[in-house]
């Protein structure tokens, strides 16, 4: 298995722990704090599949 596929399945992992933990009773702070873990992950996750230069918010900031 290539590290990109290893990295990509961790962010996976990261997402279903959290959906898991959002079950439980947190504050809304808690919930925030975990809604960006997770819009990380799958960014992260959705930009090691994507060809080079197609991430619009990478043009932004490097661009």
């Amino acid at each position: 298995m290539l590290a990109s596929d290893k990295i990509a399945k961790a962010f996976e992992a990261i997402c279903e722990e959290v959906d898991k933990i959002k079950k439980a009773d947190l504050s809304e702070k808690t919930k925030k704090r975990l809604k960006t873990i997770v819009s990380i992950a799958k960014h992260q996750s959705d930009i090691r599949g994507a060809k080079k230069g197609s991430c619009v918010a990478h043009k932004k900031k490097c661009g």
